[in-house]
């Protein structure tokens, strides 16, 4: 899971607190705004927002402040990832029975195809 680490705001701008595809306890950040107080001021007394796809609805998006953003700790993320691949391995388990017995299907078919040639 990685963090887009650079990116370039106005200098007179706050930094944002979060990045892009940090996980929260809401779901992934897969977008980020900046909304200044005053958009002619340069004081840079604005705020960020995030907009956080759903861990459980991928076709939702919340926009939060930064303030309701809670990021997931590390044994968290740790939970999370072995999941994830535990998923993942299933569905490798599951391909490669499928193949398996696609190719055992294709020599059986092979074998009777050459046996009725013979006849």
């Amino acid at each position: 899971m990685s963090h887009l680490q650079n990116i370039t705001v106005p200098s007179h701008w706050p930094l944002p607190k979060y990045s892009l595809g940090q996980p929260t306890q809401k779901g992934i950040i897969v977008g980020i705004q900046y909304y200044p107080d005053d958009l002619m001021a340069l004081t840079g007394s604005g705020y960020w927002r995030y907009a956080v796809v759903d861990k459980n609805d991928y076709s939702e998006i919340s926009h939060l402040s930064e303030q309701k953003i809670q990021p997931l700790t590390p044994q968290e993320i740790s939970a999370e990832l072995h999941v994830e691949i535990e998923a993942h391995q299933q569905k490798i388990s599951i391909l490669q029975a499928t193949f398996r017995s696609v190719e055992f299907g294709s020599v059986e078919l092979t074998n009777t195809c050459s046996n009725n040639a013979q006849a």
